[in-house]
C-alpha cells in the first residue's frame, strides 16, 4: 500500500482510497461525515481494510511460507517502523515548539513504546491509528499459516472457514465487550486476528465467487441494492438503545462495543463494505484515471500514520499565531500542549482544514521522500546498466 505505482484494478483503488479519507474524516470528529447518519464510520471502515487485504490476497497450497512472510514484513512492518521514526522525530520537534523545553527522550520511553506496539499496536497516542498496520500483519500470517496447512491436506474450505472464522469473531467481541480490559492487555492482538479473520475470508470469496455477478447487476438493481442496506440499517437501530449502537469506536483496545447483540459488529460491516463496494462500482469510473486518487491509494499506511501529526502540526501554527500574532478566539492553547487530540472549534467548517492537512501532508511528505530516493537511485542504476 506504500509503493508508487499505478494500480491497474480501478474499482479497489478507489474504494481504499475513500476508506483512508473516512479515516481522516473520522478522526475530525466528521467534518464531512459521508452517509454517516446511515453509515457510521466506525460500523464498517477497518474491516473494510481488511476486506480490500483478503481481495488481493492469493495464499494456496503452493504458496512459500518464509518468502510470503518475508515480503509482509518488508512492506508492513519496515513501513510500520519507518513511519514510526518519523512521527517520533516530528512529535519531539513539536513538543520542543510547545513548551520551549528542548526534547528529551526519558529511559522508560522506549519500553513503554514497545510495550503499546506488541499490546495497543502503535508507539504512542499521535500514531495510535498505526495499530492496524500490526494487526493486519498478524491476521495475514495467521491466515497463511493455517491455509497453507489445511490446503496441503485437502480440507480448506472458504465457505466452512468463514463459518469458523464468524464463530471466532463473535467470540472476540463477546471478550472485548465483558473482560477485564488489564486481563486482555497482553492479548489484543491475538483477540484483534479473530476479530478480522471473517473479512479476510470475505475479501477471497469476493473475488472468487461474487465479483462477476456483482458487477453484472444493472445500475437500477446496485442502486436497489444500496437502499435495501441503508434500510437494514436504519431498521436495525430501531432495536438499539442508540442510532449509534451500530458503531464500534476502540479497536485498538478491543472495545467500544456498546450493542447489546453480538452480531452486530459483522453485520454492520457487511452492510458499509457491501454499500461502499457498490456505490464504487456505480460511480468509481470517473475517478479511475485520477493520479491523486491513485496516489492516495497506493500511499494509505502514510496517510493512516501521519495525519494526527499533520492535525498538531496545524495546532502549532494556530499556536504560533495565538500568541505572537493576534489571540485567536477559542484557541486553548493550555489544552493542546497536553494533548495530541486537541481541535481548534472556531467553526464546524474549520475541521475541513483539518481534513485537507490530514490528506495532503502525509502525501506531500511521501513525494518528497520519492524525490529523494529517485535522486540516490537513478545514478546507480545508470551505473550498474554502463557496467553490465
Amino acid at each position: 500500500m506504500a509503493e508508487k505505482r499505478s494500480k491497474s484494478n480501478k474499482k479497489f483503488m478507489v474504494l481504499s482510497a475513500l476508506g483512508i479519507f473516512m479515516v481522516v474524516d473520522s478522526h475530525t470528529f466528521t467534518a464531512i461525515d459521508l452517509f454517516g447518519n446511515f453509515l457510521p464510520y466506525n460500523s464498517f471502515f477497518m474491516p473494510m481494510f481488511m476486506f480490500i487485504s483478503g481481495y488481493f490476497n492469493k495464499v494456496d497450497k503452493d504458496t512459500k511460507i518464509f518468502p510470503y512472510i518475508g515480503k509482509k514484513v518488508k512492506n508492513l512492518l519496515l513501513s510500520f517502523l519507518g513511519i514510526s521514526l518519523l512521527v517520533f522525530g516530528i512529535e519531539l520537534l513539536m513538543d520542543w515548539f510547545k513548551s520551549g523545553i528542548p526534547p528529551e527522550v526519558p529511559g522508560w520511553y522506549i519500553s513503554y513504546s514497545l510495550e503499546r506496539i506488541v499490546t495497543l499496536g502503535s508507539f504512542a497516542p499521535i500514531a495510535t491509528p498505526m495499530w492496524f498496520v500490526i494487526t493486519l500483519f498478524a491476521t495475514l500470517i495467521v491466515y497463511a499459516l493455517l491455509k497453507k496447512l489445511l490446503s496441503k491436506i485437502r480440507i480448506w474450505n472458504s465457505f466452512v472457514m468463514l463459518a469458523i472464522f464468524t464463530g471466532l469473531h463473535i467470540f472476540a467481541v463477546y471478550i472485548g465487550k465483558n473482560a477485564d480490559p488489564e486481563a486482555l492487555t497482553y492479548y489484543l492482538v491475538l483477540f484483534k486476528v479473530l476479530f478480522f479473520l471473517p473479512f479476510l475470508e470475505l475479501g477471497v470469496i469476493y473475488r472468487e465467487y461474487l465479483e462477476k455477478k456483482h458487477e453484472s447487476l444493472s445500475g437500477g438493481s446496485k442502486l436497489g441494492l444500496m437502499v435495501i442496506l441503508l434500510l437494514i440499517n436504519m431498521v436495525r437501530t430501531m432495536y438499539l438503545p442508540t442510532g449509534y449502537d451500530v458503531a464500534f469506536d476502540s479497536l485498538d483496545d478491543l472495545s467500544g462495543f456498546t450493542s447489546p447483540f453480538l452480531v452486530t459488529p459483522l453485520i454492520s460491516s457487511i452492510v458499509g463494505i457491501l454499500f461502499w463496494l457498490t456505490m464504487v462500482d456505480l460511480i468509481g469510473k470517473p475517478f479511475h484515471e485520477s493520479r491523486f486518487v491513485n496516489f492516495m491509494s497506493c500511499n494509505t499506511f502514510w496517510i493512516m500514520g501521519l495525519h494526527i501529526t499533520f492535525f498538531n502540526i496545524l495546532n502549532c501554527i494556530l499556536l504560533f499565531i495565538s500568541e505572537n500574532i493576534t489571540p485567536l478566539l477559542y484557541f486553548d492553547a493550555e489544552y493542546f500542549r497536553g494533548t495530541e487530540w486537541y481541535y481548534w472549534e472556531i467553526s464546524p467548517n474549520f475541521k475541513l482544514a483539518y481534513v485537507v492537512v490530514g490528506v495532503l501532508g502525509p502525501l506531500g511528505i511521501k513525494w518528497i521522500w520519492d524525490k529523494i530516493k529517485s535522486l540516490i537511485t537513478k545514478p546507480l542504476q545508470k551505473k550498474k546498466a554502463a557496467e553490465a
